[in-house]
């Protein structure tokens, strides 16, 4: 795949060499699984096509990443879905997809400062722009869902100081081109950065930011783990890649980014500056209302000299399991607490990876699901609903899990509701929900054995010595 990439511009900074990036993941990903990632040769319209490509695929059960080499309006070539596929994201760990889950939680636990780099050495300073010569205009302008109020960037991962620690915090928002030079942002009130950017609203000071637009998966995936306040993600990243992130500082604010990224789009939050934001289509399929949210005035603009543009398919699997993945460890941990039986969690996709989790363990005692529920619906405002089977059922296979449902359930004894629970304003039901604000009905499910079951499923004889090959069984 490297050919495909345009050659450096002769003068610019020569792009370090095995530092993980973007292009070196679709590299890898190219030579491994080159079923995994399609590319688009054909011009599309950003306004519909992208997504409309990506949306027909899953229709009919294919998620492939995309690569699409000519997008209307742009110069740069697109790459979506790359996160709709577990096996995409452990390959991002160098693991096998089996092992992506328990590879996130043993890295994440042993963090890596990152380092900062000089200039000279950082691909995304190729091409610096400031003052009048900073323009969103030549961005790739992607409209996702029919309804939503514009083109967005969905893939940008910001980075914010806590005025009073001077420690980074970053995490991935919703970012709405107004302009050319203006930007929208949606901060939920559960997100750190919402706690960070209400430190600069009370002083009256404007919030520097700077949004890493394409990154390699493993980038993504460090600043979503779910961390205490405080920490910084770019030490998370740093543990998931098994090496120091390397930084760079940015053009025009004062933080510091990544040097081996694709664009880097700075600028200034005012404290009381507001622009209507919305309708968007989020993660459960749904519009999100107009809100008054807050706008960032660029100030500047880096990136490489021939970058590629990273978008992500709002509301389906790529941006669900990518929101979804990094939450497990935190919910595993949470859930450990209630029981050191519990082998497993995931949260499925058919629930939008939010808003359904299950978990797998071993029971020692009747009531001890009960619990490890409670944890878990604790844990996530997102989740409603929490199922707990036994630890020889496998929570990837949702088939095993609604069979485990079925098969064990008492419904007046196994399942308990927690009415006027907080839920999350990003919620389907939330955002219905009128006078109850964020309240939702929140609901565990027991499905596991008795204790004393016995736990052997039926099976034929002689089951492991079956040769499917020498069948000659008909195509």
């Amino acid at each position: 795949m490297t050919a495909m990439w345009p050659q450096r511009r002769p003068g610019s900074p020569r792009p370090s060499t095995g530092a993980p990036d973007l292009r070196s993941y679709l590299e890898e990903l190219s030579r491994r699984y080159p079923e995994e990632l399609r590319t688009v040769q054909k011009a599309v319209d950003p306004g519909w096509e992208v997504t409309a490509v990506a949306v027909a695929l899953e229709r009919v059960g294919r998620r492939p990443a995309l690569l699409f080499k000519r997008v209307d309006g742009t110069p740069y070539p697109v790459v979506t879905n790359l996160f709709a596929s577990r096996r995409r994201m452990a390959l991002a760990l160098g693991v096998e997809e089996r092992e992506l889950s328990a590879a996130f939680r043993a890295r994440e636990a042993r963090l890596v400062d990152p380092e900062l780099v000089d200039g000279q050495d950082a691909p995304v300073r190729q091409v610096v722009a400031t003052g009048e010569e900073v323009t969103l205009r030549g961005l790739p302008r992607i409209s996702h869902n029919e309804k939503d109020s514009g083109p967005y960037i969905t893939s940008g991962a910001m980075v914010v100081k806590d005025p009073d620690t001077g420690i980074r915090n970053i995490g991935i928002y919703r970012h709405k081109i107004h302009d050319d030079r203006r930007l929208g942002i949606h901060l939920a009130e559960t997100s750190h950065a919402w706690l960070i950017y209400q430190k600069y609203r009370d002083r009256g000071e404007t919030m520097p930011v700077a949004i890493t637009v394409g990154h390699h998966p493993a980038f993504y995936l460090g600043v979503l783990s779910f961390v205490p306040f405080g920490t910084d993600e770019y030490s998370v990243v740093g543990a998931l890649m098994e090496r120091p992130l390397r930084l760079v500082r940015a053009a025009t604010v004062p933080l510091e980014v990544p040097a081996d990224a694709e664009f880097v789009i700075e600028g200034y939050v005012p404290p009381e500056e507001r622009a209507d934001e919305g309708p968007f289509g989020e993660y459960g399929g749904t519009y999100g209302k107009v809100l008054r949210n807050p706008v960032i005035h660029v100030t500047g603009m880096m990136r490489r000299a021939d970058p590629v543009y990273l978008d992500v398919v709002s509301g389906y699997p790529d941006h669900q399991l990518l929101g979804g993945t990094p939450r497990l460890s935190f919910i595993h941990r949470m859930a450990s607490v209630a029981s050191p039986g519990v082998r497993e969690v995931f949260m499925p996709p058919s629930a939008y990876c939010r808003l359904a989790c299950y978990v797998s363990m071993r029971k020692r005692v009747e009531g001890e699901p009960k619990n490890v529920a409670c944890a878990v619906l604790a844990a996530d405002p997102f989740i409603r609903y929490v199922i707990v089977v036994d630890e020889d059922v496998d929570v990837f296979d949702e088939r095993a899990v609604l069979e485990a449902v079925y098969r064990n359930v008492r419904a007046e004894s196994d399942v308990f509701s927690v009415p006027g629970a907080k839920g999350h304003p990003l919620d389907p039901l939330v955002e219905s929900g009128g006078a109850k604000g964020m309240q939702v009905t929140k609901i565990g499910i027991d499905a596991t054995r008795p204790v004393d079951a016995a736990a052997e499923k039926a099976r034929p004889a002689g089951l492991e010595r079956v040769d499917l090959r020498a069948m000659e069984l008909d195509s």
